[in-house]
């Protein structure tokens, strides 16, 4: 029995060693709310990306407004948790709202969002003049 004591001590050790050592993932990412999202620049687009683990598109709004992109909306509890006692509870439930900068100007009647296995993506067309120009150098 001493064996076991000694295992799950160890074990304690080592879950918190591991939480130290990812204590500051959210720092260090900016991943500190929820959604979490990711942003890309190319030539022409700006697109966005956020992970809705089990979400419908009913369930989320989005607006872009003087620049800044929001994501909102609100997580339920599966039906069938509501009636079981929580033991452990990492994801979060309820209302939510996340917004960033978005650093360039966009054609804002252009913007189109899908919604596939969770990953909501929104594609943020730049306006022309947002867009990198290409100067002629003239030989002389």
């Amino acid at each position: 029995m001493l064996w076991d004591m000694d295992m799950w001590r160890e074990m304690d050790r080592l879950r918190r060693d591991m939480d130290g050592l990812f204590g500051n993932y959210g720092r260090v990412t900016g991943a500190t709310t929820y959604p979490l999202i990711n942003v890309y620049d190319d030539k022409d687009t700006m697109t966005v990306t956020a992970e809705l683990p089990g979400m419908k598109k009913e369930q989320v709004n989005i607006t872009y407004s003087d620049g800044v992109l929001t994501i909102a909306g609100k997580t339920e509890p599966l039906a069938r948790v509501k009636r079981m006692t929580v033991v452990r509870q990492e994801r979060a439930e309820g209302d939510f709202e996340k917004s960033v900068r978005i650093p360039t100007k966009i054609q804002q009647d252009k913007i189109n969002a899908s919604f596939s296995n969770g990953v909501l993506t929104i594609e943020l067309p730049k306006a022309e003049e947002a867009k990198p120009k290409t100067i002629a150098i003239e030989a002389k």
